[in-house]
């Protein structure tokens, strides 16, 4: 696997150079960039174009939807991780639906923002287990409260699967932490892509959060 090439963004100098610290320690990854601000980083993206955006919601001088249009005009393939202290599901949405490829909370694990960091480099979804919690559980509220169409119910360990799913875990990561088959899980899978109308893991990602928050 090739280094993974990441520009830091946050406001607070402290956390800037407590998470290069941190990255610096992976062999896999190479910080090449530490700003404060949006500005700052629209200035090193333009330098590093194809490099991976670890950003601070809370970036000085620039709200993260529009830092992302200028980053996706810089490379429309623009991959964002979003470092945030919310777990707000509507920001969550909102971010997503502008690109962010990762969402996770200050509080995650070092283990954590290095998974996410290598899921988002190989084009995948990342999202820490707080939040991935929060977008099941809101599905499970919402479920109930509407009292969804038995086709729509979804078991105990399909929900734990869809959970680990939205977290970017494969299907043979996802049998090592629950002790099952990786067959086992291809069969949940696919009856949860059956049972909710989806094609593929990316339409199940967006169905956790549409169901999340409906609107």
């Amino acid at each position: 696997m090739s280094t993974i090439r990441v520009l830091i963004a946050d406001s607070y100098d402290i956390y800037r150079q407590g998470l290069k610290s941190v990255l610096d320690e992976s062999d896999k990854i190479s910080v090449n960039g530490v700003t404060k601000s949006g500005k700052e980083l629209i200035a090193e993206f333009k330098k590093q174009p194809e490099s991976l955006c670890v950003i601070s919601s809370n970036i000085a001088d620039a709200n993260i939807h529009d830092l992302l249009q200028r980053l996706q005009q810089i490379n429309k393939l623009a991959a964002v991780i979003v470092l945030t202290y919310s777990t707000d599901i509507s920001h969550l949405n909102q971010s997503l639906k502008a690109g962010v490829k990762g969402y996770l909370t200050k509080n995650c694990s070092t283990q954590e923002l290095l998974k996410a960091i290598e899921k988002v480099s190989e084009g995948k979804q990342a999202f820490g287990k707080s939040i991935s919690q929060l977008m099941i559980g809101k599905y499970a509220d919402q479920a109930k409260k509407e009292d969804s169409k038995p086709e729509k119910q979804i078991t105990k360990r399909e929900r734990e699967i869809l959970k680990l799913i939205v977290e970017g875990y494969t299907s043979s990561e996802i049998a090592k932490i629950l002790y099952i088959s990786s067959r086992t899980v291809e069969t949940h899978r696919s009856n949860l892509m059956n049972k909710l109308e989806l094609k593929n893991t990316a339409a199940l990602v967006r169905f956790a959060l549409e169901e999340a928050d409906i609107n």
